[in-house]
């Protein structure tokens, strides 16, 4: 009995021993959610049934021409996606999104129609502006992307005019608002910019109502009537989208540059431990940030996201501090350990990292820049080191005279992160800013030849080891961002005019120079030697 149970307890030792570390993968459940056929059917069969019932407030019943009508523009909804924007109609969870905002903008056009013509004070010709047309434009434009924003002007615009109220003017109205609101809307810095676009739909309302109200031969009370109103609908289209869209952001798991903005504050529990544990981490990934944001911007990318990537990029570091160079002291723990084993300490910081990123629940596109930042990069100061004591086990068998078979074979793969290489251009701009914020650490008085010269190195270094293969970076792209880094770590990395003494410390510092040269000459002995073995893993 007792053997058996220690067979258990063996067992069970053993399995957790082997258990695997928490990786990010995305559940097989929520793929297949993402890409099933059958739901995508049903989102359309859904929304026909929606546009069925939004029409049987105008009809008081059902009539073929409905059904046909509200079939035919699904069915050409559905076309158009699949045409101009297929990541969209082959992911259920946007095509539900563009969908339900769609139905929303439909759902409040025609109950201020309904309202509106139940009001015997209320002019008929006004009733085309009393509708916020422009909110599914801006909220998929800041949700997904302005392509997608530009798609969706089209079709709540021609849903609205044709299940709404038929109308010329008010299909003309709600193409030139909601383009002009896509156009404010397209990169959002701050909340006051959905302001801007809601004051920019409510003045293009206003223009279209008071000119075809001119055309029509409208009254002057009319006309004040609806510019009023105009302006009054881009106001309430600002807070409606204002409202929504964080609601939307996490019941669709969609990140927006507000989401970025609030994961920038420095105030974060782990860039607070960071900043604790780690300093040195700390300020190179600060310094990153600056780099990789100048970068993105440099070539029309989101910098908010690259600076955001980069706070967080080495947050694995928190766990052992002290085996990274820019956190070291006198002591360098790497002298006690054999390269493999000190290696394998650099490359876990990115399942750490990982770890504490899934712990906290951050963002996928953070998680993915956090395995990918490193690609499959060699720690080449180990591996070298490594390689020069396969060399010396070498020499010392041919001095005994023994088998060069007892000489172990050494595995260059133990050497290199786990990858993936990086798969956006966000995550392939950190990866060169972090090798060159790190390389740039070993210059010393640096000129603008020696910086073109380190950035051109480390580009083309990364290229040939193929790590940027899976990165949609274009050369020409590539040849921007080198230009933005030279201009970063110019400005970074300038020197300073060396002030004169004041006449009434020279005294005094005479006393202690010899002591504070003695104690420069060792601090600089010891960055050399830091910088040395940096550059073997922090690049």
């Amino acid at each position: 009995m007792k053997p058996l149970f220690e067979q258990l307890i063996a067992r069970f030792k053993g399995n957790r021993q082997e258990r695997k570390r928490k990786i990010f993968v995305i559940p097989k459940w929520e793929n297949r959610l993402e890409t099933n056929e059958p739901i995508r059917i049903a989102i359309f069969l859904f929304f026909i049934f929606f546009c069925i019932v939004l029409g049987l407030f105008a009809t008081g019943h059902v009539t073929y021409s409905l059904v046909f009508l509200s079939l035919i523009l699904t069915s050409c909804t559905a076309m158009v996606l699949n045409l101009s924007l297929p990541k969209i109609f082959y992911s259920n969870s946007k095509l539900l999104l563009v969908f339900a905002v769609i139905a929303i903008n439909l759902l409040i056009a025609k109950s201020v129609y309904v309202w509106s013509i139940h009001q015997p004070g209320l002019e008929s010709r006004a009733i085309y502006f009393y509708v916020s047309t422009a909110v599914a434009p801006l909220l998929v434009t800041a949700l997904i992307n302005v392509h997608a924003g530009v798609i969706v002007v089209v079709l709540s615009s021609v849903f609205i005019s044709l299940l709404v109220n038929p109308s010329i003017p008010l299909l003309a109205s709600n193409l030139l608002s909601g383009i002009v609101g896509v156009y404010f809307i397209q990169r959002i810095c701050q909340r006051r910019d959905i302001l801007k676009a809601g004051i920019a739909v409510g003045l293009t309302s206003l223009v279209c109502a008071v000119g075809f109200g001119i055309i029509n031969g409208g009254d002057t009370d009319v006309l004040i009537q609806q510019a009023f109103l105009s302006i009054g609908i881009g106001l309430f289209t600002a807070v409606l989208v204002n409202t929504l869209l964080p609601v939307l952001e996490e019941i669709f798991q969609l990140n927006t540059d507000f989401t970025w903005l609030e994961l920038s504050d420095l105030n974060h529990p782990l860039l607070r431990r960071l900043a604790t544990e780690a300093p040195g981490t700390y300020h190179h990934s600060l310094m990153v940030a600056n780099i990789a944001e100048a970068a993105a911007n440099a070539i029309g990318e989101n910098g908010s996201l690259c600076r955001v990537m980069a706070y967080f990029h080495d947050i694995g570091k928190v766990v052992n501090p002290q085996y990274f160079v820019e956190n070291q002291g006198a002591d360098n723990p790497h002298t006690r350990l054999t390269p493999s084993m000190s290696a394998l300490i650099i490359i876990s910081h990115i399942k750490d990292g990982v770890d504490l990123a899934l712990e906290h629940h951050l963002r996928r596109p953070i998680i993915d820049a956090i395995q990918q930042h490193h690609g499959t990069s060699l720690v080449y100061y180990f591996y070298r080191k490594a390689l020069q004591n396969i060399e010396d086990c070498k020499m010392g068998v041919k001095l005994l005279n023994m088998g060069e078979e007892d000489v172990p074979e050494l595995d260059e793969s133990r050497f290199r992160y786990p990858g993936p290489k990086p798969q956006t251009k966000e995550i392939g701009i950190l990866m060169l800013a972090d090798s060159i914020e790190s390389a740039s650490r070993c210059l010393e008085k640096p000129s603008l030849k020696d910086i073109e010269q380190l950035v051109e190195d480390i580009v083309s270094q990364k290229l040939q080891d193929h790590q940027l293969d899976e990165c949609p970076l274009s050369m020409k792209e590539i040849t921007e961002i080198k230009h933005s880094f030279i201009f970063s770590l110019k400005t970074i990395l300038h020197t300073r005019i060396h002030y004169p003494k004041s006449p009434k410390n020279v005294e005094k510092s005479t006393d202690s120079d010899s002591e504070s040269s003695e104690r420069s000459a060792l601090a600089l002995a010891k960055a050399k030697e830091g910088v040395e073995i940096g550059t073997g893993f922090n690049a």
